[in-house]
């Protein structure tokens, strides 16, 4: 289920000086946008998203907006389309990837969700691989004009990279069963959780040599950087005992306007080795430029926290840190992702579709000017006729038991 602390988002409001305040909010549980009036003027968000919370698991679906008092209460609901900004975002025809050989596509309706890890991340049953043991996925998608070209980027790069013992596996493509365009794509599930969730196990030498090998190959071989290495995106296979890397929405070519030096994977590899032996986050908690690795290569010493584990001594983990480090810097640089020897690249996005938009003209009439644009209103595609993607489902926590939902929020059956 989503954390409380992420289950909220606003991306915009209206804010009138004195009043009234209408903030429109993303409820990332039910994949849904509601907007919530007050009379007073609220120039923050947090206000009307602690009204929403109190209100949101027992609205009906077709309500767009709530109209709260000072104190919270629910004094009407809209179900006027007219309060609608959902938003319609674009999805790329499948043709447009270039799929690489060997990648392959599943609908998004045979996907039957098991759990909601975080925004636009679910774990779910891919039921198109085994009827008699359907294989777990994690589903990445976007519903939302601002993670499109994220998606797209990430997607597009893990698919592409040759199969490594330390990367989790890129699994499939996912395409929506209304006209089969890509809303994102699935992962293999390594149970167990990430470094950071469970921190019970004995963190091995060979992990942290594992760690700096796939580095390696995707900075060298690749020309990628991954830019986000940290407990939390690094998993452990327990079947095979090997360390794996996952999460590329922040990785880069290197030398490309998303390259960021201060993010560089030796770096990253460095301080996510001394927070997992010392539980110390807080070198980590300010910029990526304000980090120094001053601060923890020195000869101070590390102090592993008392209820870390490890199968060898600490000193032996930064006497390994400091030779691959060494190794690094001395080593083949690569300052252009064209110089590696198997650099990876990827068809652009392109253009935004063009869509018609109403104006009225100087003279008065009624006109219509042609646009280029991510994404539309909802009420208006609806309006035009156009054919909606719906990704609304119901609250986790109403959902009665035995009930069986697919990805695309349509509940399968009952059990």
């Amino acid at each position: 289920m989503i954390k409380d602390e992420w289950r909220f988002f606003a991306f915009s409001g209206d804010i009138v000086p004195g009043g009234p305040s209408t903030w429109h909010i993303l409820d990332w549980d039910q994949r849904r946008l509601i907007s919530v009036t007050m009379d007073e003027e609220q120039k923050e968000e947090d206000r009307a998203i602690e009204c929403l919370k109190k209100h949101v698991d027992s609205l009906e679906p077709d309500v767009y907006l709530i109209y709260v008092s000072k104190d919270g209460e629910l004094i009407s609901t809209s179900t006027d389309i007219r309060d609608d900004h959902t938003s319609c975002v674009y999805y790329p025809p499948l043709r447009d990837l270039q799929l690489p050989d060997g990648i392959q596509t599943v609908r998004r309706s045979e996907l039957e969700e098991l759990d909601r890890l975080g925004p636009n991340v679910d774990l779910v049953l891919d039921l198109s691989s085994s009827q008699a043991d359907p294989k777990k996925v994690v589903f990445k998608y976007y519903f939302m004009f601002q993670f499109l070209f994220g998606l797209w980027h990430e997607m597009n790069l893990w698919m592409r990279l040759p199969k490594h013992p330390n990367i989790v596996p890129f699994d499939k493509v996912v395409v929506d069963e209304l006209e089969g365009r890509a809303v994102g794509f699935t992962t293999l599930f390594a149970p167990g959780g990430t470094l950071d969730e469970n921190r019970s196990r004995v963190f091995k030498l060979q992990w942290l040599e594992q760690l700096m090998d796939v580095v390696d190959d995707l900075n060298l071989k690749y020309g990628i950087v991954h830019q986000d290495i940290a407990p939390r995106n690094l998993l452990v296979d327990d079947e095979t005992d090997t360390l794996m890397l996952f999460d590329f929405n922040y990785s880069a070519r290197i030398g490309t306007q998303a390259y960021s030096e201060h993010r560089n994977d030796v770096k990253g590899v460095m301080f996510t080795i001394y927070e997992i032996i010392t539980r110390d986050d807080r070198l980590r908690s300010v910029p990526y430029e304000q980090q120094d690795l001053a601060d923890i290569v020195g000869p101070s010493e590390w102090i592993k926290h008392p209820d870390v584990k490890l199968d060898r001594p600490v000193s032996e983990y930064r006497s390994s840190l400091r030779r691959w480090a060494e190794k690094r810097r001395t080593g083949p640089q690569i300052t252009a992702y064209k110089d590696a020897p198997h650099s990876i690249d990827w068809p652009s996005l392109g253009e935004a579709p063009l869509r018609v938009m109403n104006v009225i003209e100087a003279d008065g009439t009624p006109g219509f000017h042609h646009y280029r644009f991510w994404d539309a209103k909802r009420r208006s595609e609806r309006e035009n006729g156009a054919v909606i993607l719906s990704w609304e489902r119901p609250p986790r926590s109403k959902l009665e038991a035995g009930v069986r939902l697919l990805a695309n929020g349509e509940i399968m059956n009952r059990t």
